[in-house]
């Protein structure tokens, strides 16, 4: 089939036809992207979960359950645990350290535990100044020796869970619920 011979004003109006079509489609996703960033982000700025207030009626942040994890928002992160905050409640922990005692200043880690180890630094860690490794007295490793004038986080390994302080330290014995203990009343959240 032969294709019809057109003249240049018909080949040039359905250009035009075809240039407004793609205009007006572009200027649509435009506007409804606009819009739908607007209705999916609050007036601060932070993505809208979709719930009104991430406090509970007793003033403690909402903790939600993730499959095996927990998850809370505290400002604008999202913090992430691997115990629930009932276990973590009857675990032992005596220390008077809160989070604006880590706040802005290092913060050095003695631990051997690689899962608790990124459990401590990818909470804690996000409002210290940095969070280095070193070691409690002497050791082989080539890190820096640290004590407890400093902002000093130990693990050691235990069957008891608990969690206590001396001076600036603070010593976790046991396993990944000790740890999570620890964060979740850093953080104010039991």
């Amino acid at each position: 089939m032969m294709r019809k011979i057109e003249s240049s004003e018909e080949i040039e109006r359905r250009e035009k036809r075809r240039n407004r079509i793609l205009t007006g489609f572009m200027l649509g996703i435009l506007v409804f992207s606009t819009l739908g960033f607007a209705f999916f982000y609050n007036s601060s700025g932070t993505q809208n979960s979709g719930q009104k207030n991430d406090i509970n009626s007793n003033g403690k942040p909402i903790v939600e359950q993730n499959g095996d994890r927990w998850s809370v928002r505290f400002g604008d992160q999202v913090l992430i645990f691997s115990t629930s905050p009932e276990i973590a409640k009857n675990i032992s922990a005596n220390f008077s350290s809160t989070l604006s005692d880590f706040q802005s200043s290092p913060l050095y880690l003695f631990i051997k535990n690689d899962g608790i180890k990124a459990e401590v630094g990818s909470t804690l860690g996000l409002y210290t100044q940095r969070v280095q490794e070193a070691c409690y007295g002497k050791c082989k490793e080539n890190l820096p020796e640290k004590n407890c004038t400093n902002n000093f986080i130990i693990w050691k390994e235990s069957e008891e869970n608990r969690v206590y302080q001396e001076e600036k330290c603070i010593f976790i014995e046991g396993d990944i619920r000790a740890a999570d203990a620890f964060l979740y009343r850093v953080f104010g959240i039991i």
